[in-house]
């Protein structure tokens, strides 16, 4: 999910965050079933139909728009580290279902590569859970809620693990 790399020279490290789609809208999906089985009952099934997510036509549009929406809140976050020369966008091309998406950051040298997995996971967090998030909004606004917190803990997750420095070594004297 995340791999980071020191350069030679001891200069900045790069930081590559890969994040499978297909990992994150199987998440989004399972989150919301799960979700839906422990409050079925007898008589709710049309309320719990609604409540599950899934790649058809009518749903993926509205699952794709959180996703580039998640994403693009990361890149924000991280940009003081984000390798990227984009400056243009529009909001017809939504991220594709099945493309990855990557992040190639350009750390400190003194960043903490212990740090680099917690950053790769929270991403994934984010994007999930926020996801679900404005899932909810539309089909049980009583859980959006939870799922905007879980998505700000993982933000919150995000900023402290990408500020990770690891502690100066003593030179060897030798």
């Amino acid at each position: 999910m995340a791999l980071a790399v020191m350069n030679k020279d001891g200069s900045k490290k790069s930081v590559a965050v890969t994040l499978k789609m297909e990992e994150i809208l199987f998440d989004v999906m399972n989150e919301t079933f799960l979700k839906g089985r422990t409050i079925q009952d007898r008589t709710n099934h049309k309320e719990i139909a609604s409540l599950f997510a899934s790649e058809d036509e009518e749903n993926k549009e509205k699952i794709m728009r959180s996703v580039k929406k998640s994403w693009g809140e990361i890149r924000s976050e991280l940009s003081d580290y984000l390798d990227s020369q984009k400056l243009s966008t529009d909001n017809r091309n939504l991220t594709s279902t099945t493309g990855d998406l990557a992040l190639n950051l350009v750390m400190p040298s003194n960043f903490n590569e212990a740090a680099t997995d917690s950053v790769g996971d929270a991403c994934h967090a984010f994007i999930v859970n926020n996801t679900v998030a404005e899932w909810y909004i539309v089909t049980k606004p009583d859980e959006a809620k939870t799922y905007f917190d879980l998505a700000q803990n993982a933000m919150e997750l995000i900023r402290y693990s990408s500020s990770k420095r690891a502690r100066p070594q003593v030179p060897s004297r030798g």
